[in-house]
């Protein structure tokens, strides 16, 4: 009985290893403001990007008649396994410069904030 109450304790106490990291990048991006080209829409494309999770303007830099810039937050997560710099480097900003309307004017680069 005493085995069983140790080994339900160690069960109960031991900790588990995250199945995912979290990372959030910072990109200033310049949308175009042509009238077929919807910001939305170009939002939800990025949302689309495998491992993405959210995006959101965190401020906004300029506006004129040719391009919308914009700082941007993108929130991606991988498996503790997968290389955040390969994804970041290889898979996200080309995806996103592939995005019509999309550029990226500066790259603030990313950061792990967690793992779940």
């Amino acid at each position: 009985m005493k085995k069983a109450i140790k080994s339900w304790r160690s069960f109960l106490t031991e900790s588990e290893m995250p199945t995912h990291n979290r990372y959030e990048a910072v990109l200033e991006l310049s949308i175009d403001q042509e009238k077929s080209i919807d910001r939305t829409e170009i939002m939800n494309e990025i949302r689309a990007i495998p491992a993405v999770t959210t995006v959101y303007r965190e401020r906004e830099i300029s506006t004129s008649k040719t391009a919308f810039v914009g700082e941007y937050v993108i929130r991606f997560i991988l498996p503790p396994t997968d290389d955040p710099v390969r994804y970041y480097n290889r898979e996200l900003k080309p995806q996103l410069n592939s995005i019509l309307g999309l550029g990226i004017q500066t790259d603030h680069g990313y950061e792990k904030v967690g793992e779940f």
